[in-house]
């Protein structure tokens, strides 16, 4: 996985916004968006900054793992077509599409859970 889709799902778990992302490293909006888009690299001081704001440590911002510190399976990494990996269920290889839709369903489950906990936090 690319450091910038790292660096943008981090940022999506913690519920932070670019915005907000580039408020807390002191960058402007633009630059947090170059890159999560891989259009440009941080300098180490960056780096900590983005590490410290995400809750996580550096090195779990440019290893490769597809899980977190914690042990956490990072979906959107394994999902994510950029990379060539190999995914299996139930003795089956899934295709790209197969893949694809994978993720769009989970899109749509997770969709429609923050639907339901928004309705309930008004009740």
């Amino acid at each position: 996985m690319s450091l910038g889709l790292r660096i943008k799902t981090l940022r999506r778990s913690k519920g932070l916004t670019q915005k907000s992302l580039a408020e807390n490293v002191s960058v402007s909006r633009i630059y947090i968006q170059s890159l999560e888009s891989n259009r440009r690299l941080p300098s180490m001081k960056l780096l900590k900054r983005l590490a410290e704001a995400l809750d996580v440590d550096v090195v779990d911002l440019v290893q490769n793992p597809h899980r977190d510190a914690s042990g956490k399976l990072l979906l959107e990494e394994v999902l994510d077509n950029r990379e060539p990996v190999e995914i299996w269920y139930r003795s089956r290889k899934l295709s790209r599409q197969e893949v694809h839709l994978v993720h769009k369903l989970i899109d749509a489950a997770l969709s429609d859970w923050d639907v339901e906990d928004a309705g309930q936090d008004r009740s």
